[in-house]
Formats: C-alpha cells, sequence, structure tokens
C-alpha cells in the first residue's frame, strides 16, 4: 500500500496512514533473533488466520463428499494452487491463491486500528466496511468486495449503519428477516482482538463484544467471538502453561467458556449446552461441519477453532478441517488463528505463506500495526 494513500468513501476520504517505521517486524527474522515469543504468537496469529482462510477456500460451500472426490488424491498435501482442480463460480471470485471475505474484513479492523491509533472506532469502521462493499481493496485491484451473506449484506447496506452501525444491526436481527443472523461473519474477523491489547483482558472483552455488535448483535455470535479472543489473549499472556511450558488447553477452553458463556446470560439453556458441546469437540465428525443448511453458523466455526486448538501440527490440522468442507475458509480461517497464537509463526507450512498472491502487501500492512502497537506500549 502507498504511503498516505486514501481510500475513498462516498463524499469523504478514509486514510490508512503509513507510519515510516524505523523498526521493521519481519516475520522471518523475529523468531530467528530470538525477539519475545509474543511476536511469534501474534504473527502466527494474524498470518495463521490469513493462510487458512485461503486454503479453505479451495472446498468452500463443497460438501464433504465433493470435496474428497475433488482433492482427495491431495488431500495430505493441499497447497493453494490446487483450487485450478474446481474450477466453478465460488472458486473464481477470487484470483488463484488469494485468501476471502474472512480475511479482508479482519484486515479491515487491522487498517482502522492503525489509523485510530490502537481505538475500536465503530463509525469508522463502519464506513471502511461500506467503502469495501463497494469498492474491495482498490490497492489490490478490486472491483468490489464480495463474499459477504446474505443478512450481513443487510446491516451494512442499512440506512442508520453510517452513523449508527449498532442500531441498524439490532433492526436487522430483529427483523428476522435472514437466517444468517447467527451467522459466522463476526467470529471469522475477531481474531486480531485476541492479541491486540491482550495485557489487558478487560479491554480485549469490550472491543470483541463491540466488533461483534457492529453487525451481528445475536448473543451466540457475541459468545462466540469472546470465546476465541479470550482463548488467544489468555496464550498471549502465557497464563495456563504446563510444567514443560505447553499450553494447557483445557484450562484455556474452561476460562474462554467461562466469559463467552456470559454473553448468553437469558439465553436458553441449550444455547449454553451447545457452546460447551463446540468448544469441547474432540473429533471433527462431531461438529458436523458439512451439514450445509447449518454450515455457516457462528458456533461451527468456533468448534472448528477450538478443535484446531487441541491439535501440535498445523498443516494437517488445517487439510483435515479444510477436507469437511462446508464453509471451509470461516472455519480454517479461526481455526489457523487460534492454532497460529498457540504454535507460533514458525509452525506456519513456507509453501503457504509464500504462495499468498498480495503477500508484500499484508506484510507492510502488519508490520504498520505491529509499529503502531509498539509506539503506544512495548511488548513485554
Amino acid at each position: 500500500m502507498a504511503e498516505d494513500v486514501p481510500r475513498a468513501y462516498g463524499g469523504g476520504k478514509i486514510k490508512t496512514r503509513h507510519n515510516p517505521s524505523t523498526r521493521k517486524f519481519s516475520p522471518y527474522t523475529v523468531t530467528e533473533r530470538g525477539v519475545d515469543k509474543k511476536y511469534d504468537r501474534i504473527l502466527g496469529t494474524l498470518y495463521g488466520h490469513v493462510v487458512g482462510d485461503a486454503v479453505g477456500h479451495l472446498t468452500e460451500g463443497l460438501s464433504k463428499e465433493q470435496a474428497q472426490k475433488a482433492y482427495g488424491s491431495v488431500s495430505k498435501q493441499l497447497e493453494l494452487v490446487h483450487k485450478k482442480l474446481v474450477q466453478d463460480t465460488t472458486r473464481k471470485k477470487w484470483a488463484l491463491c488469494d485468501w476471502t471475505e474472512e480475511s479482508d474484513m479482519m484486515l479491515i479492523v487491522l487498517e482502522s486500528l492503525i489509523y485510530r491509533k490502537g481505538k475500536i472506532d465503530l463509525r469508522d469502521l463502519a464506513k471502511r466496511f461500506m467503502d469495501w462493499c463497494e469498492r474491495g481493496f482498490q490497492e489490490l485491484n478490486d472491483v468490489c468486495g464480495q463474499g459477504l451473506d446474505s443478512y450481513t449484506k443487510s446491516v451494512i447496506a442499512h440506512a442508520q449503519f453510517s452513523e449508527a452501525p449498532k442500531d441498524a444491526a439490532v433492526i436487522c436481527w430483529r427483523n428476522g428477516l435472514h437466517q444468517m443472523a447467527a451467522g459466522n461473519a463476526a467470529v471469522a474477523r475477531t481474531s486480531v482482538l485476541g492479541v491486540h491489547m491482550h495485557h489487558s483482558h478487560a479491554k480485549v472483552i469490550h472491543n470483541t463484544t463491540e466488533l461483534c455488535a457492529l453487525t451481528h448483535p445475536d448473543p451466540q455470535c457475541q459468545a462466540s467471538c469472546v470465546a476465541v479472543t479470550t482463548a488467544i489473549s489468555l496464550m498471549m499472556q502465557k497464563k495456563h502453561l504446563k510444567k514443560n511450558g505447553q499450553v494447557d488447553v483445557d484450562e484455556i477452553i474452561n476460562e474462554s467458556y467461562s466469559y463467552a458463556s456470559y454473553c448468553l446470560v437469558g439465553r436458553p439453556v441449550q444455547e449454553f449446552k451447545s457452546l460447551k458441546q463446540h468448544m469441547t469437540a474432540t473429533a471433527l465428525k462431531d461438529l458436523k461441519l458439512s451439514d450445509i443448511s447449518q454450515m455457516s453458523f457462528t458456533y461451527k466455526a468456533l468448534g472448528a477453532g477450538f478443535w484446531a486448538l487441541k491439535q501440535k501440527d498445523y498443516r494437517t490440522a488445517i487439510q483435515d478441517i479444510v477436507m469437511q468442507g462446508g464453509d471451509a475458509d470461516a472455519n480454517a480461517a479461526v481455526a489457523g488463528a487460534m492454532l497460529g497464537c498457540k504454535l507460533g509463526y514458525s509452525a506456519l507450512p513456507a509453501s503457504w505463506l509464500e504462495g499468498l498472491c498480495n503477500k508484500g502487501w499484508l506484510d507492510d500492512l502488519i508490520n504498520r500495526y505491529l509499529h503502531m502497537m509498539e509506539q503506544k506500549q512495548p511488548l513485554q
């Protein structure tokens, strides 16, 4: 992204300021220099999200059987270029080796945080979401933003969204015109708020619920987002470590559920049970990710993320999730972020990272975010 390039919106401008950095946080040298493990976790979360999304796009919208038929021969060694094996309208929406809207929306949040110097500004985010829907990322030669579900699009298109986005979201949610009101769009963009201000869990929770409410006031969406960012922030704080230094995943899950369940107070008991079941699932088959009628339900992506957290190898876990089909890009984005945080950037497959198109732009955006945060409060 060029320095001080404005992104047009309506009659005004949305800027993503370029802060000239005197220090580069190259993901290839951070871990080699032995800089704090936290950088490895931050980079693992952000790049893990984008990489998971890009690989997940291979099977997005396919049934498990269709995914196996298309990619079975390469299922143990998936690469981004394998998208060529399925040339349908879903795959053709994005360029080969590109990520989807699941990462675009998260990266818009990252842009806003840079511009607003670390603050969650809902009106700024709303205008950026509207701008993206109309134009995409112009710096990347997008024509428009695409891929959002009908409910999320209806919220962003609402007349009140630019000035009172949470009110617009509540109106759309209460109207009940769409089945996607408890969809996964919110949880699939929330991972960055697990690393942002991770030292203060109160701020993590506040930022998470605010960002979720921007488009998704449904308590199940709130609970999903809080569970994910809580788990990431706990790992960033080095909480719940075993004697051998490894993450105690069971304890992470227990505390994450404790905070997430507060979002469901006053809701039916079944929603509490479903939340717990999805967070504690030990087998992918239990999540039924390929159930086309429910594939974009927020707890599906949540479940994929917490299942991944229990795994030890990034590539294997993401491939297993992707080969389930369903809303695979969202599922793998959440899973990629959570497992990426646990294992660190160094655990991400090099071929997936290097295979991403527009990776230079992504590197610069993440570098500017890290620079901005380092200026505010150096990582300890």
